[in-house]
């Protein structure tokens, strides 16, 4: 192990932070990730909720929005927020969703037109980061049986609560779109020609935006970057000759390796795509391993890293590797809907943790007859974490060895509570809004045509600044030659209620409702590792972990490592993971694929 690696997973449950030295001082650096004292991951959740309140009292310009943020009492995870979960933000038209009459849960948008989106819950309660809000009520909070109240008087803020069967049982899995007339398709081909045009420009300054700061970033003495990670000379000077390629099949042939697309139908009638990979040198197949990709990226991200990609070093250490894809990537088709229908890109992250995910898990399970680890990196930590939760498929949890997170997608971090996520929020609030300026299909079909007609190099060149302003990415843990071949794997076309989901995620800051005192996970919950970076400005892994340590009985946490100096994409990208990662993803394995007994350092 290098000295990044840091195993918390040990460490006693119950900490005590009055003498942390965050409570003493200020935060340096900014929440794009630039250097300074301030470092994201360790920050507390009084930390959390200063740097909220400071937002408020000190606004960051006109796009941030409205952090109201109330000291909490007790042990219970309660991070900064403004909006509620899946929902409107603060002074946005409540009378824009529609109340779910049990449980007071709201849909983000109206009824009948979309009832498969899913909202949070919205009563008459406070909000739980309002100052009205007491500790009284936040642990009073009955979801099932407490009185009903008005419904468009006030907002909440809480997130899913695996207590609410309406979030499941209650919302077709898509919308009631009926069958439109001739009038109706040609005003939808006009909608979203306007769409189009509008997201184009829109995007396009950006990119204009995001290359100005880079070269005035590079041109600037006084900007402070993190230090580059020492890297071999011969490994970072080396020509491979690889092509700039989103073709899983490419990257494994070229290294030696066999590759087997596979297709596996969803309950709801989606086709994914599954790579089996292979190799030649171990012919009886090890363990089974899946590898889920993050939001806009495909399953080829844990490939593009050459020999230090995750994927093929796991083939080299013998374990039988599958990498499996969410809906739509690589334009895999639907049993009934064409691309071109509404029904076809309406889905969200509910429906990946109830239909892709099984799906996966099941056919790799029955073509191996074992239970495979399931590997995860962000977007595809968040679906793991809903699908394993109790209200949605807790069943999946006896189907897989063990569930390994990578910078896993359940707390927002703080780059999303800025330029552009703070705008594209504004949308958000209304769905009849989002839908007029993002459309009803993909969420900016441009990025797609700019991959179809750009070279690979160049559009590579052109996505990395714009990550970096968008995401506030550095490249200090990659290797600068493969840094356009690594982005030329991302930015792949998405459903726009997708994005509108990752919009209203970065308002609330958690996936889950934190204010509730029952546990997220069942008793099926697998053993579970996290290894996230302390300079992840992007999602927040220290929260989880102590959300998990103080409030989840049934969860065995094999693993908690906070990688040092690593950002959002480093646990897959970085030229150094090879030291600092994967022996961990290794570890947890092998402790857990003959079955896991609980070790003292467990909640029991």
């Amino acid at each position: 192990m290098g000295d990044n690696y840091k195993d918390y997973s040990r460490q006693p449950t119950h900490v005590d932070r009055s003498d942390h030295p965050s409570a003493d001082h200020e935060y340096g650096g900014n929440t794009r990730g630039e250097p300074g004292e301030k470092n994201w991951a360790d920050m507390t959740t009084k930390d959390l909720e200063r740097a909220a309140q400071d937002n408020h009292d000190r606004p960051l310009g006109t796009l941030v929005g409205d952090w109201r943020v109330k000291e909490k009492e007790g042990p219970e995870e309660g991070y900064v927020g403004g909006t509620s979960a899946f929902g409107a933000p603060p002074g946005s038209d409540l009378r824009d969703y529609a109340e779910n009459e049990r449980g007071d849960v709201g849909r983000a948008y109206g009824q009948p037109e979309d009832d498969a989106y899913y909202g949070g819950s919205r009563g008459g309660r406070q909000s739980a980061f309002s100052q009205a809000y007491t500790a009284e009520d936040r642990y009073s909070y009955e979801p099932q049986g407490r009185q009903k109240q008005d419904f468009f008087s006030k907002n909440d803020d809480r997130g899913y609560d695996p207590d609410d069967t309406n979030f499941v049982n209650d919302v077709p899995p898509r919308p009631a779109y009926r069958t439109l007339t001739f009038y109706e398709r040609c005003w939808l081909a006009g909608f979203q020609l306007g769409s189009f045009l509008g997201t184009t420009l829109a995007f396009n300054m950006i990119v204009i935006m995001s290359l100005v700061v880079y070269v005035t970033n590079k041109l600037n003495p006084l900007h402070k970057s993190p230090p580059r990670a020492k890297v071999e000379k011969e490994f970072e000077e080396r020509i491979t000759g690889e092509r700039f390629s989103t073709r899983a099949a490419y990257y494994a042939n070229y290294w030696g390796y066999d590759c087997e697309d596979i297709d596996v139908e969803t309950e709801d009638g989606f086709i994914l795509r599954l790579h089996h990979l292979t190799s030649k040198k171990h012919e009886k197949r090890g363990h089974p391993v899946i590898l889920q990709h993050g939001i806009l990226s495909t399953s080829v991200t844990f490939m593009v890293n050459e020999e230090r990609s995750l994927a093929f070093w796991l083939l080299e250490q013998g374990y039988d590797v599958w990498l499996s894809n969410i809906r739509t990537n690589f334009k895999m088709p639907h049993r009934h809907y064409s691309r071109a229908d509404p029904r076809y890109w309406a889905w969200t992250v509910k429906e990946i943790g109830l239909y892709d995910l099984p799906a996966i898990v099941d056919y790799v399970g029955k073509e191996t007859g074992l239970k495979p680890a399931y590997i995860g990196h962000s977007q595809g930590c968040g679906t793991m974490y809903l699908a394993l939760s109790r209200g949605m498929r807790p069943d999946l949890g006896n189907k897989i060895s063990c569930f390994i997170s990578l910078a896993p997608a359940v707390y927002a971090g703080p780059c999303l509570r800025h330029f552009p996520f703070s705008l594209m929020r504004k949308f958000a609030g209304s769905r009849k809004v989002w839908k007029l300026v993002f459309g009803v299909r993909e969420f900016i079909p441009a990025i797609g045509i700019l991959q179809a007609v750009l070279p690979g190099w160049l559009f590579g060149h052109f996505a990395n600044p714009t990550f970096a302003f968008i995401f506030g990415f550095h490249d200090h843990n990659w290797v600068k030659r493969q840094i356009p071949k690594f982005f030329r794997t991302v930015a792949v076309p998405n459903s726009s209620e997708l994005l509108l989901y990752m919009n209203v995620f970065a308002g609330k800051n958690c996936v889950f409702d934190t204010r509730t005192t029952e546990p997220w996970f069942p008793a099926s919950m697998p053993p579970l590792a996290i290894f996230y970076g302390t300079l992840d400005t992007l999602v927040l892994g220290k929260p989880l972990v102590e959300r998990i340590r103080s409030h989840e009985p049934n969860v065995r946490l094999v693993k908690a490592v906070a990688l040092e100096n690593y950002e959002h994409q480093d646990p897959i990208w970085a030229h150094t993971a090879i030291r600092e990662v994967y022996p961990g993803i290794r570890e947890v394995i092998e402790e857990t694929r003959y079955g896991y007994k609980r070790g003292k350092h467990d909640r029991v």
